[in-house]
């Protein structure tokens, strides 16, 4: 809700004459009206897009709230991947700042992913 009030706020209103232009701005709620949607729906599509950009890498902690486990299960995947990962700590340091690149991430999910045998779904 708040991030629909700040769209709102934060749009400008067209003259009913004016012609639209790519540099025009429209709010959540004149947006939702032109193509039929409530507001609220528009809102959660923005925000369902917003969280599945794709980022070029992700931290430990990203991988733990993306893969719903602790950042100790997401060192045990990465450590049976056998994937490289990107250490962007100082050399001097004594442990590691991990970025773990999109495609490495990708691939963990692809080759981990199995439907649920029917001894568990029962």
């Amino acid at each position: 809700m708040a991030l629909q009030k700040q769209f709102m706020k934060s749009a400008v209103a067209l003259p009913a004459a004016t012609a639209a232009v790519p540099s025009d701005k429209f709010s959540i709620a004149e947006l939702a009206e032109l193509f039929g949607f409530p507001v609220s729906a528009l809102v959660q599509a923005i925000n369902r897009n917003r969280q599945a950009v794709k980022k070029p890498f992700y931290s430990i902690p990203d991988l733990a709230r993306r893969w719903n486990c602790s950042r100790a299960t997401v060192y045990k995947v990465l450590r049976e991947s056998e994937l490289k990962v990107l250490n962007v700590a100082q050399r001097t340091a004594t442990r590691g700042k991990w970025n773990v690149p999109s495609a490495v991430v990708e691939h963990i999910e692809r080759s981990r992913m199995e439907t649920i045998p029917e001894s568990v779904a029962a």
